[in-house]
């Protein structure tokens, strides 16, 4: 049986897991599709989805003192802060349970500082997951994306178009970031001045995908 050393014990050792939890990275533009394959993935795998934007999202939803903080950084589309978006994702990955199950880093790191954070803390994933997709095609998937707050399904006004079904069709929303076209844009802008310091980190690891692809034919390439 295979061992390691203990980080926490000079000169011991432990056993190592031949099986350990899946530790997965993926990003891309805003509007790629990274919510509906998180999804498929957290379903077939069974690890966590840590979204720093989402969880930000809660918080604002839920009126919490962090919420009113990051609201207007969310509306205008600009980052949160390093220290911040940093404290939240270690936050969550040291908890027991996600140790357990793996995790899915949905658009982190983002930045050169969080990508020095996870290099000092050693955290390295086994796989990095990239979708490609034109700028022209992020912007049109955000303007008509909608979300179904029950099922967290993700839909499209006419690309991938919600069930006729209208009880969902009530409770559709979208998202505050997506319906400011200024917004929308500099967060493109902001995605494209720091995704080559992350992939440069990541690049060893990275597999890159297909955007244009139906999300099932996107999932079954990259499971």
């Amino acid at each position: 049986m295979p061992f390691r050393p203990d980080a926490t014990l000079p000169g011991a050792l432990v056993t190592e897991d031949p099986n350990p939890p899946p530790k997965l990275i993926i990003m891309g533009g805003p509007g790629c599709g990274k919510g509906t394959l998180c999804k498929k993935i957290v379903d077939k795998m069974g690890v966590t989805h840590i979204s720093v934007g989402d969880i930000l999202r809660q918080h604002v939803e839920d009126g919490s003192d962090l919420g009113m903080q990051v609201r207007e950084y969310l509306q205008v589309g600009r980052l949160i802060p390093d220290e911040l978006a940093i404290d939240i994702v270690f936050d969550h990955l040291n908890r027991p349970e996600v140790q357990q199950t793996g995790w899915l880093l949905d658009n982190f790191p983002r930045t050169q500082d969080q990508v020095d954070a996870m290099m000092e803390l050693q955290v390295i994933p086994d796989k990095f997951i990239f979708i490609d997709l034109p700028e022209s095609t992020l912007l049109e998937r955000c303007k008509g994306r909608l979300f179904d707050p029950v099922t967290e399904n993700i839909y499209h006004e006419t690309l991938y178009p919600p069930p006729d079904d209208e009880a969902v069709q009530a409770r559709l929303v979208r998202r505050e970031d997506d319906t400011n076209e200024e917004a929308l844009t500099r967060r493109l802008d902001l995605y494209h001045e720091n995704i080559e310091g992350v992939l440069d980190y990541l690049e060893d690891l990275k597999r890159e995908f297909d955007g244009e692809l139906p999300p099932d034919e996107l999932f079954r390439q990259i499971h």
